[in-house]
């Protein structure tokens, strides 16, 4: 007889998710947390990067006030001291949102402390011994610090960190240009703390499509970002108030001074202490090993969210907790994965939304079978009435239609992608969109009016029209 029928371990976005499938399910379930509910994404990520992020697009908007015809009756000067207090206040709102309480009343059993695994169906939860039939394990991520001279001799900052700051620095380096190291380097330029990007390979934000990561790039170096590529980071010293890193590109060794360093460099799995040789669970640096049902080498024991490779997103942690979990539940391999259609997006302002296959991916893959359909935001009313045509949508299909790729630049990018990936995901013609009604002026231009391009093209390579073509003669051209 075990004490639970499921245990859940990590209460971030992924556990929570889990306990409560698990709990509607009918099982008797308890969930572990060895910190405090709601994981990276309340106290790290999503969410107060998020609320820096408007914070500093909010300042940005001051800066253009005459861009739209008004004139300040006086010089408009920002104190970006109260920022992070405000970023922190935010978050935890949205903690008190999910206390342990309100899981209490639902049934589930909240335990607080470090979970070990003694074997496959014995653990303990701080100091407390539990036993369960199941188990789903939603530990997460954390930040991946190199082994870079000097690094540990410094005061630098993580995710993990970085809100805690009481004022911003005047200046920082930032090492590493993936979303992370892209979006906040973003907001506190906007903010005022002169940023300078290191980025060890060539390519920024690399596994987003690269015509709109050069647009990018572009729009974040105009606002004064300094972004330097194929530099290599050597040494790290601290002299007064400064810390001064060493760095070689192909001009050479020099310095770069700034106040602080923020490390975003990539995650790694939150494995450490929970003993999985003990429970029969293998791993290895990149995560947890699971097959397509998210079943771990150990029958009774499932894995989601950061600790399964590849994608360490909070939207592909809940998708994932779903199918586990029911997994776990019934001991049966009910659902199974399909990462077709994930998605992602990067919030830099103007944001950067991806689906699929980037170009390259594409043409590597399909060579000249791809079709491309760009529409320019410059070309999109609405857009125009609010002075944010800095962007591109391209959308990459094959020669019937079908959606293989998704990636816009622009205002709300992140909203507009769902309506072109809800037909990707059914397996409809991107052209099916052109036929749906929408609001004008809206920035939803930017996928209708590609769509009806490719609309266009199939109607025009369609046998019958080429056949009806050359049956009724055209205008007369002489």
């Amino acid at each position: 007889m075990f004490d639970y029928d499921v245990v859940v371990i990590g209460a971030g976005s992924g556990g929570l998710v889990a306990c409560k499938v698990a709990n509607g399910l009918g099982k008797k379930t308890a969930l572990i947390e060895k910190r405090k509910l709601g994981g990276d994404c309340t106290w790290f990520g999503c969410i107060p990067s998020k609320t820096l992020i408007k914070s500093a697009n909010i300042a940005h908007q001051t800066t253009r006030l005459r861009e739209f015809g008004l004139e300040p009756s006086v010089p408009v000067e920002l104190n970006a001291s109260n920022v992070m207090a405000h970023v922190r206040a935010v978050v935890q709102a949205d903690a008190d949102g999910h206390p342990p309480q309100t899981l209490e009343a639902e049934g589930i059993n909240v335990l607080f402390g470090a979970g070990r695994f003694l074997d496959s169906h014995n653990l303990m939860a701080g100091e407390k011994k539990i036993s369960s039939r199941r188990f789903v394990i939603c530990t997460g991520s954390h930040p991946f610090i190199p082994p870079i001279q000097g690094l540990g001799e410094i005061p630098y900052l993580t995710n993990e960190t970085i809100f805690d700051l009481e004022a911003l620095p005047r200046s920082m380096i930032v090492l590493g240009a993936g979303p992370i190291g892209i979006e906040l380097s973003a907001a506190l330029n906007r903010l005022g703390v002169k940023v300078t990007i290191i980025q060890r390979s060539a390519n920024v934000l690399q596994r987003d499509d690269a015509e709109l990561v050069d647009r990018l790039i572009q729009i974040l170096r105009h606002e004064g970002v300094e972004i330097l590529t194929e530099t290599k980071t050597k040494e790290f010293t601290r002299r007064g108030s400064k810390i001064i890193a060493e760095i070689e590109d192909e001009k050479g060794q020099r310095q770069i001074k700034a106040e602080s360093v923020l490390v975003s460099v990539g995650r790694r799995p939150n494995l450490d202490g929970l003993d999985l040789e003990k429970a029969g669970v293998e791993f290895d640096s990149a995560g947890v090993k699971v097959d397509r049902h998210l079943k771990t080498s150990a029958n009774n024991i499932y894995a989601c969210g950061d600790v399964v490779p590849p994608y360490l997103f909070t939207h592909i942690a809940e998708y994932e907790a779903i199918i586990a979990t029911t997994n776990a539940c019934f001991g049966l391999p009910l659902k199974k994965t399909n990462y077709d259609n994930v998605l992602w997006a990067t919030y830099t302002d103007p944001e950067l939304a991806h689906a699929g296959l980037t170009e390259e991916q594409a043409r590597r893959r399909y060579g000249d079978k791809i079709r491309i359909y760009r529409w320019e935001h410059k070309d999109v009313d609405r857009a125009k009435t609010d002075l944010a045509q800095n962007g591109l949508s391209k959308f990459i299909c094959d020669n019937k239609g079908r959606l293989w790729g998704i990636h816009i630049l622009g205002h709300g990018a992140t909203e507009l992608m769902h309506e072109a990936q809800l037909v990707k995901s059914l397996g409809l013609p991107f052209s099916k969109i052109a036929s749906v009604i929408h609001a004008y002026p809206s920035y939803s231009d930017a996928v209708r009016q590609p769509a009806k391009r490719c609309y266009i093209d199939i109607l025009q390579n369609n046998f019958f029209i080429k056949l009806l073509k050359k049956i009724v003669p055209g205008k007369d051209k002489g």
